[in-house]
């Protein structure tokens, strides 16, 4: 779940590899190696991490789903949809169970939705 949170805050706010590595004076190849579940960083910058995209670490490490909520604003897109797939108005009508889904089929699924309202915005956006 890591990997997953990791690639997903830094993309979302626009922070390349190199940058993130930089301010945590290890290597572009480490992080690139933490997306990927190669490896994890140590506790101390585990905790820089959280810090610098303003998330507990209990959250990079899949214990919350979603992060804390700050006037309503959400570390990614992904966490509101994937908060939005296990409400139970979306349950009754959409009929899975994520109860029987692993963390990471859950997010994969939340990544699939957020690509189709995507999509489906461009339909709505005036400068297409």
């Amino acid at each position: 779940m890591f990997s997953l949170r990791l690639k997903s805050l830094r993309e979302s706010k626009g922070v390349s590899q190199s940058v993130l590595a930089e301010f945590l004076h290890y290597s572009q190849q480490s992080v690139a190696k933490w997306e990927n579940g190669e490896s994890t960083p140590p506790a101390d910058v585990l905790t820089l991490i959280a810090n610098y995209f303003k998330v507990s670490v209990d959250y990079l490490l899949g214990q919350d789903l979603l992060v804390k909520e700050t006037v309503g604003d959400y570390a990614t897109a992904q966490d509101l949809v994937m908060r939005l797939l296990i409400h139970p108005v979306m349950l009754q009508h959409i009929g899975y169970d994520p109860e029987q889904m692993s963390e990471s089929d859950l997010s994969l699924f939340a990544q699939d939705v957020l690509t189709m309202i995507m999509i489906a915005s461009k339909r709505f956006d005036p400068q297409n």
